[in-house]
């Protein structure tokens, strides 16, 4: 929880970027609501086939997005620029203490440079030359400089390249390009052999799997809603691309914008905004920390693993211990799941860690209620 004196680095005359702040992230989180309907609602549809030799599983079709996805995102992203621009237009009218004219007004602007001589062409612009803030060693400037792609070792991936990028395309081309695919998919017994972040590229059509007849194996299909990057062609998680701009928006852009570093309090994202707070600093206190895509991702973790925790605990404990733990799953918020089991079961699963494991198995009995027996 914040305190009033934490979101003083952010001044009074920014206080539109806080709550610009809590817009993206609802933004985020009705995008997040879209996409956990249409992900529960087997958007994969798969078929199997037989041959003389094999029983084939096969990509028959998958369902279209809902409209509603693409623009949501490309909303978020809309206003996450806005913030940016907003909190430099703010700043230089602080600072100047005279309106600005119309040209002056229209230039400014954050650029997103992949070459240092284009900003510095930019700085040059004679009507951001005549606001008298933009000469090189001044402060905003500099700042402005910092936060340029070329800066970075890798220039195209950087989010404000990203935010450039995505949303210069939805306004002057068309709405986000975004689809649903096939990420990844693993017979059950081969899953801890291959890389977490490698992908799969299938078709309409393929085979997926093949076993040969008679023989049974569980196989895991994961769809994966995704958004391409306009200047690249890449294709990424669309939730994942949304939330780590807005991220980097209210823990690096606005805070360096505003005070030159970025090693402060965060700006708490969640936030509702359709109610009226006595102030600012009562709006902060009011204000979650957990971002709409983290918490979505805290969601479909949760509920995840606490089926599978369930399950390995009733292995290890026997089935008169399900009542149990089932009750103790449940009464655990979903990010506290994940803090609870997420490392220690990927340090097992993945690392071969199992004298942790075990370790756990007993505190979370203990938590439980749960007797445990002997383990080997």
């Amino acid at each position: 929880m914040a305190t009033p004196a934490v979101s003083s680095w952010l001044p009074g005359y920014q206080d539109h970027a806080f709550f610009t702040t809590a817009h993206i992230d609802g933004i985020i989180n009705n995008l997040s609501t879209t996409l956990e309907h249409y992900q529960r609602d087997e958007p994969v549809q798969l078929a199997r086939r037989f041959t003389e030799t094999e029983d084939q599983l096969v990509l028959e079709g998958i369902r279209p997005l809902p409209q509603a996805a693409a623009r949501l995102f490309a909303d978020a992203l809309n206003q996450a620029r806005n913030s940016v621009e907003h909190a430099l237009f703010a700043k230089v009218l602080h600072r100047l203490n005279r309106p600005l004219t119309p040209d002056e007004s229209r230039a400014l602007e954050i650029p997103a440079f992949d070459k240092r001589e284009k900003f510095e062409q930019w700085a040059k612009n004679r009507h951001r030359c005549s606001i008298g803030l933009f000469a090189p060693g001044d402060d905003l400037y500099e700042r402005v400089l910092r936060l340029q792609p070329f800066q970075r070792q890798d220039p195209h991936h950087y989010p404000l390249r990203l935010l450039a990028e995505h949303t210069n395309f939805a306004k002057h081309r068309e709405p986000t390009v975004a689809f649903t695919r096939v990420a990844r998919f693993d017979f059950d017994s081969k899953m801890m052999g291959r890389p977490v972040g490698e992908r799969d590229v299938v078709e309409v059509g393929d085979v997926l799997a093949a076993v040969p007849i008679g023989k049974r194996e569980l196989f895991s299909v994961w769809p994966e809603v995704a958004v391409q990057r306009p200047h690249t062609g890449e294709w990424q998680t669309l939730m994942r691309e949304a939330g780590e701009i807005a991220d980097w928006v209210r823990r690096q852009a606005l805070p360096f914008l505003n005070a030159g570093e970025t090693d402060l309090p965060p700006i708490p994202p969640a936030l509702d905004i359709t109610v009226v707070y006595d102030s600012t600093a009562a709006a902060w206190l009011a204000a979650g920390e957990t971002s709409a895509a983290k918490r979505m991702q805290n969601r479909i973790g949760g509920e995840q693993l606490r089926g599978t925790v369930l399950v390995m605990m009733v292995g290890l404990f026997g089935a008169e211990s399900r009542r149990k733990f089932g009750t103790w799953l449940d009464g655990m918020d979903d990010e506290t799941v994940m803090e609870e089991f997420w490392d220690v079961l990927q340090s097992a699963s993945r690392g071969g860690d199992f004298a942790s494991y075990y370790r756990a198995a007993e505190k979370w009995a203990a938590e439980a209620g749960v007797q445990p027996p002997d383990m080997v």
